[in-house]
């Protein structure tokens, strides 16, 4: 029996301008909201209503086109049902609930975890006013998966979230919220995806990560949305005390992404280890903004993304270190290495360091070039034709970070993808 979504009244606004309060309250009672979570939600649309919508005069934005973006168009035709996410996940292992262990949904976690929820979700990591459609994520969001591991826990084995989003969707809203307390570890692995949708559609995701004391989080995120996604979000983390992340990102998919990922490590002689591939084709634009902060005094970051691009594809790197007034003892290091296999797309990398202290090590590197002849020559003079020579020279390319995904069917499935765009 199908189900018949509740009709929203006031009629749905024009512009992004016009949100307001009577559709917020219509939204969120279709959803069944409780009222804190309304109370969010209308906290999130006074900060989005305040904020500026970003532009090219902004740093960030300035290497960024958007005048194809239709907010406007998709804002006002937004309802519970076209908000809809397919959001699939493993099972935690046998005990770990018992053992107070959280692996569930926001949806779930807004009905049965509230002070989970209202201590940690948008008020230390990600905040309303940290970006234009993080605040935008706050008024509508929707789905998502909150990893909640007590001190000690330690989960050997890796968790899995599948997220999709249906071709004729027109937005989706999802959340991610980890807290791992002292001495705790975990392996999550998110994994987005659509096929490819006539008309314009926008995804707004925000991921949180805590690390306590001596904490481990091993945490991969791969998207591969269709060609009619405008991909926004805003990710940060913070590592604490002798704690430990990687992070992995991989991006082949979307129109256009743009991503605001940052790690921040407040706790001494924490580790941020940042991994990223990423591969655009036609022309995509994948945008990619890092930033690892140095808080407390010796801690190590080290950042290596990887990009290739063919076509008339476009890809923007730009990542900064920063070491605040005390962290001394950082060791600090971000790499960019950008592939370019066609002379029509673009690569742009541009790091950066902000060091506001006197006993550190910080360096970077940047690089953008093309298949060099020799190895290519090498691979011809053995009888490998010339697709796949220049396929096994991209995946050696990309190896080094795929390596470091902890789950081989993820590994195998970002492989066959970049096989794909290799043509």
């Amino acid at each position: 029996m199908a189900v018949v979504q509740p009709v929203l009244k006031p009629a749905p606004v024009v512009k992004a301008g016009e949100l307001n309060r009577e559709f917020v309250e219509a939204y969120s009672a279709a959803l069944g909201d409780p009222s804190w979570m309304l109370a969010r939600r209308l906290e999130a649309l006074r900060v989005f209503r305040d904020t500026p919508a970003p532009n090219r005069h902004d740093e960030l934005w300035r290497r960024v086109d958007l005048s194809a973006f239709k907010l406007d168009l998709i804002l006002s035709g937004i309802t519970p049902a076209n908000t809809m996410l397919d959001v699939k996940r493993s099972r935690l292992p046998a005990g770990m609930a018992q053992q107070g262990v959280i692996f569930t949904s926001l949806e779930s976690a807004i009905k049965k975890h509230p002070r989970l929820l209202d201590e940690w979700m948008m008020t230390q990591c990600v905040k309303l006013n940290d970006a234009y459609y993080a605040a935008l994520h706050g008024v509508f969001v929707r789905y998502g998966t909150v990893l909640y591991v007590p001190a000690g826990i330690r989960l050997d084995k890796p968790l899995r979230v599948t997220t999709r989003m249906a071709a004729d969707q027109l937005a989706g809203f999802n959340h991610t919220l980890v807290v791992l307390e002292e001495g705790a570890a975990a392996t999550l692995i998110e994994d987005f995806a659509s096929p490819t949708g006539a008309h314009q559609a926008m995804y707004s995701g925000v991921v949180e990560i805590m690390l306590g004391k001596g904490a481990a989080l091993d945490y991969v995120s791969i998207q591969d949305w269709g060609r009619n996604v405008y991909n926004f979000s805003t990710e940060r983390a913070k590592v604490g005390e002798e704690a430990t992340l990687h992070w992995v990102i991989g991006g082949v998919g979307s129109k256009f992404t743009k991503s605001l990922i940052e790690a921040d490590l407040v706790g001494p002689h924490g580790t941020a280890l940042l991994s990223g591939v990423y591969f655009a084709d036609t022309r995509q634009q994948l945008h990619y903004d890092t930033q690892q902060n140095h808080i407390a005094a010796a801690c190590k970051s080290d950042l290596l993304y990887k990009a290739a691009l063919r076509d008339e594809a476009r890809t923007v790197w730009r990542g900064n270190i920063r070491v605040f007034p005390g962290a001394q003892k950082t060791d600090a290091y971000q790499a960019n290495r950008n592939l370019q296999l066609s002379t029509r797309s673009r690569a742009d990398s541009i790091p950066g360091l902000e060091i506001e202290a006197d006993d550190v090590r910080c360096t970077h590197g940047s690089t953008v070039g093309t298949i060099e002849d020799e190895p290519m020559f090498y691979l011809r003079s053995r009888g490998i034709p010339t697709n796949e020579a220049r396929r096994l020279i991209v995946e050696g390319f990309f190896a080094p970070v795929i390596e470091r995904i902890p789950l081989e069917e993820t590994r195998n499935r970002l492989i066959e993808e970049i096989g794909k765009k290799i043509g």
